[in-house]
């Protein structure tokens, strides 16, 4: 907002905006001024109204003593001038035969336009002219493997990747220099290998196709803070009512709340080693096109694309996190890698904490959504969560998962089929709620959840501006390290006010609502690494133990009464689960964590927890089988159909395709008989199938399950 105001300033040669009554006062003339600066596709009362409802969040006078404006304003003046002109070069330029001020926007176009020009006719000039290095290794690949270089590039490519200004590895590849870069955070080398990894993938063989599909960002209305170190902390204030009637005596009431709302960045770190045995091997292979180095073992042009496609993965990780990440301390002596998820906390886990934990936020019981009450379902979520004043409010976003959008645009079509008087938007909006906008998360698929809050409530932090994607690179004895560290984490700015019992109705604010519904999967586990104490603050109601787990867990914290806990074993480690500390097992019975299973606590007064019950075996992957007890079954279905009933005949098979096969395996309750039957099922003899042994195998030809296949 202060940019358009900077912008305002300049184009108008104004050292502060002139404001009346708290709102814009501009002249006719200034307005046509303005209007032909921003353009006609930009609606100039449009601006002004937006920058009247942000004035009272700006300085009162809106001048140039605003450092925020006063930078703004430069950096509006600079791009006018960033052909390299001089200020007495714009000014000078700016003046037209007419007069025109050396502020006004339109002498301002006339200096452009002449500069443009000039710039224009340079490069004609320049790109007539014939390139003075020609590339000596040309026509055959032989003259490639001669590794003949010209004065500019490796192997007189000609491409720009291969060119050696800037590029020491080129340079070290041509044997010109006999050290290898260094690769300094910040520095040119390193802003000029993250450009050629774009380059790389456009110029070479495009025989290796990138498998990375993932390219989804977060939303583009979340603002980004830069240079946050560690934490930051907005205060919230809460005000009971104040007023009341005229009386003789001194009775206060001002009661007011004030807490903060705290948000943390979390260091992420990136380790990638690539042996150079390794990168000779895959370049000497059916890729050995994309070898610019020849025999050398520093193949740095490959690296540089291997690189280019593990950024993709940081950027798509960095996403992840900033929506379901639970944040899992890494103890100095672990041996096993964290996983992506465990860097920091994302959004979800701080909704959960938010509502299970920090009692800021309550929700109306609603149920759950099913894709029949779909579309009454997001209404009454609005309905029965926000209070009547915000309902009502512009800017409020409802999330949710992609499938529960697409769920709600099919019920819609389904229910207002009738009414063709529609575009097609009406779809994506909830009935009678326009201001509420659907914001599809596809890191909430899989879920139940949804929730409700203002577009501009939640936000993205980092610490240094691009500083994700700096890698540093070295090399040591054949082998190329890449590393880069960076801290990054997500914000909401405002959940809810945690207050005690007795507190004014007025101190209960909060800006999310939700469902209700947990926002994790069920099979969601955060892994804990063994700091050997046997005492666990929990970070979500799941958790799981890494390989090398071998300490007994005693105490389990950072619960809630009602809480049901998931322990969840692992097969490689040691270990168990006693009831010596808060943890009362039945029957006194200790649970081996080496079991794989998962052992259920319910969490009571005090924070002790009792078991619900246990497994010793790790959990199997859900079979696609299909279980049937009838005496029909559709193959639509399925492709392995398993008889769980007793003693009975097969009565038909019904849909399927031509050239489709299923399986038929009997069951431990009775004998599953499958004879003809016209037109329909065609066997060989009767196959009775006593038990899970005994299957028979069907095709469909002609319209007909045919036997083509029996173990009995």
């Amino acid at each position: 907002m202060k940019q358009t105001v900077a912008t305002m300033l300049v184009f108008l040669g104004l050292k502060s905006l002139p404001i009346k009554d708290g709102a814009l006062d501009f002249t006719e003339d200034q307005k046509a001024e303005l209007q032909k600066a921003f353009g006609e596709k930009i609606s100039l009362e449009k601006v002004v109204t937006a920058v009247n409802q942000e004035l009272s969040a700006m300085q009162e006078d809106a001048s140039e003593k605003d450092q925020v404006l006063i930078d703004a304003r430069a950096e509006i003046e600079e791009e006018l001038k960033a052909h390299g002109l001089s200020k007495e070069d714009l000014k000078e330029g700016a003046k037209t035969p007419e007069g025109v001020s050396p502020d006004a926007i339109e002498g301002i176009k006339t200096m452009v336009s002449a500069y443009v020009k000039k710039t224009d006719g340079i490069l004609k000039k320049l790109m007539d002219k014939a390139e003075v290095d020609t590339p000596v290794a040309v026509g055959t690949q032989q003259k490639t493997i001669d590794m003949k270089h010209s004065a500019t590039h490796l192997m007189g490519s000609g491409n720009q990747l291969d060119a050696f200004e800037k590029r020491p590895w080129n340079k070290l590849a041509a044997g010109h220099i006999k050290e290898a870069p260094t690769f300094a955070v910040g520095s040119t080398e390193v802003q000029t290998l993250k450009g050629d990894m774009e380059l790389y993938h456009r110029e070479v063989n495009s025989d290796l196709k990138s498998l990375f599909r993932d390219n989804l960002k977060l939303p583009s209305f979340w603002k980004l803070r830069s240079n946050v170190d560690d934490r930051v902390a907005d205060g919230n204030v809460v005000a009971a009512e104040i007023t009341q009637a005229r009386k003789k005596g001194w009775l206060p009431k001002n009661q007011q709340l004030i807490q903060p709302e705290e948000a943390q960045v979390y260091p992420a770190q990136i380790d990638i080693e690539y042996a150079g045995h390794w990168l000779q091997e895959q370049l000497t292979s059916w890729i050995s096109q994309y070898n610019k180095e020849g025999s050398q073992a520093y193949k740095w042009t490959f690296v540089k694309f291997l690189n280019s496609e593990l950024d993709k993965r940081r950027a798509q990780e960095d996403r992840v996190v900033a929506i379901k990440g639970v944040h899992v301390n890494t103890p100095d002596t672990a041996t096993i890698p964290g996983l992506a998820i465990h860097r920091g906390d994302g959004i979800l886990i701080k909704l959960w904490r938010a509502f299970y934990l920090d009692k800021k936020y309550k929700v109306a019981q609603i149920g759950a959504p099913t894709p029949n009450n779909i579309v009454d379902y997001v209404k009454a979520l609005i309905d029965s969560n926000i209070p009547v004043e915000e309902k009502n409010v512009s800017g409020l976003v409802l999330y949710l998962s992609p499938t529960w959008l697409r769920a709600h645009v099919e019920r819609k079509r389904v229910l207002f089929g009738l009414d063709n008087n529609y575009t097609g938007q009406e779809l994506l909006e909830i009935e009678n709620y326009p201001n509420v906008k659907f914001c599809p998360m596809v890191d909430m698929e899989g879920t139940d959840f949804m929730f409700v809050t203002y577009d501009n409530n939640i936000g993205l932090m980092e610490n240094v501006p691009g500083e994700a994607s700096m890698y540093h690179v070295e090399s040591l004895k054949r082998d190329i390290y890449v590393f880069g560290d960076y801290k990054w984490g997500p914000r909401i700015f405002h959940i809810g006010t945690k207050v005690k019992d007795g507190d004014p109705a007025e101190f209960k604010v909060q800006t999310v609502w939700s469902n209700g519904l947990n926002p994790f999967k069920s099979d969601f586990f955060p892994r804990l690494y063994d700091d050997t104490t046997g005492d666990i603050a929990i970070p979500y109601s799941n958790i799981t133990v890494t390989d090398d787990w071998a300490t007994d867990i005693e105490n389990i914290t950072n619960t809630y009464e009602g809480q049901i806990v998931r322990v969840q074993g692992n097969v490689s480690a040691t270990g168990l689960v006693v009831d010596t500390g808060n943890i009362t097992l039945v029957s006194n019975a200790d649970w081996d964590i080496a079991s794989g299973g998962v052992l259920t606590l319910r969490v009571g007064a005090g924070g002790a927890l009792a078991e619900v019950k246990r497994t010793t075996t790790p959990a199997t992957t859900p079979s696609a089988d299909v279980d049937f007890n009838g005496t029909a079954i559709d193959a639509d279905e399925g492709y392995i159909f398993n008889y769980t009933g007793g003693a009975a005949t097969m009565t038909a098979i019904t849909n399927g395709v031509e050239g489709q096969q299923i399986v038929i395996n009997g069951g431990a309750g009775g004998t599953l008989t499958i004879d003809d039957v016209a037109g329909n099922i065609e066997v060989a003899s009767t196959a009775a199938l006593l038990n899970a042994a005994d299957n028979l195998t069907l095709t469909m030809v002609d319209g007909v399950w045919t036997e083509v296949a029996r173990t009995i």
